[in-house]
């Protein structure tokens, strides 16, 4: 097969792997906004959310033959990224304390232009293509983030999801940029940074005195669902897609994110959908059409 046709093929598998991330982390308010309004706080649902994942993620990997190995180097950039995951993860979840799970998740889309301008910071400059579809998302976002009484929300749910937003940021970036970690596969990549995060929690925990237990069943399944879903499937292609296309591009994927928090919170917790919803929608869509239709020979 030519070098052009796969180089082709395997940057159309990069925006379907970026799709199916934004897609499935934009399913966190599904899984998570039910257990927290049964009273279960922040930390104890990520920690159930994160040490499943481990688990699962060990049996399928032991299972399959997996190799769990990596470097001391690799094992302290593990480090680094798993700490901006949870971050990401904490940042967000506590923003659902101040605004709508659909909005937060909308607002969290800021985090293309940040990635962006911190790649330009190191020499590589998006395409023109790339900023209108950037730019085009955002606004879409904008929209989004507004109330139903023409003012903007707390402002203290924007804080945090913008701190989230720069947190996810970094971690795409590193992953893309890292030479250690560009030679680790994607499941041995997100198996450590989950561990990473589970341990860091329970730590915060002291040591898990603090874990309350899961209020029910039901609860149980949102957040095997959350493990899975949105933290699982969403960070292995989040990774695999940032290697294959790039971090600019694969924040650009990540707009299907806001797009299905909507979706999840109108259909599901029943969140008002306004005019200017529906517009920021239509923006969110060209921008991701734009992006993925584009014949623009540079890839960032």
């Amino acid at each position: 097969m030519p070098p052009e046709m796969i180089k082709q093929r395997s940057n159309w598998w990069g925006y379907a792997l970026g799709m199916i991330s934004g897609i499935t982390y934009g399913m966190n308010p599904l899984f998570g906004v039910p257990v927290l309004k049964k009273g279960l706080d922040v930390i104890s649902l990520l920690f159930y959310r994160y040490g499943i994942a481990v688990l699962l993620m060990l049996a399928f990997m032991l299972a399959t033959r997996k190799s769990l190995k990596i470097s001391m180097k690799q094992l302290l950039m593990m480090l680094l990224i798993g700490t901006l995951f949870t971050a990401c993860s904490v940042t967000l979840f506590f923003a659902y304390d101040y605004i709508p799970s659909g909005i937060a998740t909308s607002v969290l889309y800021v985090y293309p232009i940040m990635v962006a301008v911190l790649m330009m910071l190191l020499g590589q400059h998006p395409s023109g293509r790339t900023w209108i579809s950037i730019f085009t998302g955002v606004a879409g976002a904008v929209l989004l983030s507004f109330n139903g009484e023409g003012g903007f929300i707390d402002w203290r749910g924007i804080v945090l999801v913008v701190l989230s937003g720069l947190s996810y940021s970094f971690f795409i970036i590193i992953v893309n940029q890292s030479k250690l970690l560009k030679s680790m596969p994607n499941l041995t990549l997100t198996f450590y940074c989950f561990l990473v995060g589970s341990m860091e929690l329970f730590l915060f925990m002291r040591c898990g005195l603090d874990l309350n237990p899961v209020p029910d069943a039901v609860s149980w399944w949102n957040v095997i669902g959350l493990a899975v879903l949105p933290t699982t499937v969403a960070t292995i292609t989040l990774a695999a897609a940032s290697k294959g296309i790039g971090p600019t591009k694969t924040s650009v994927m990540g707009i299907l994110e806001p797009l299905t928090a909507i979706v999840v919170g109108t259909m599901v917790f029943h969140e008002p959908f306004t005019v200017h919803i529906g517009i920021g929608i239509a923006l969110i869509l060209f921008s991701i059409l734009f992006m993925v239709l584009s014949k623009a020979k540079k890839l960032v």
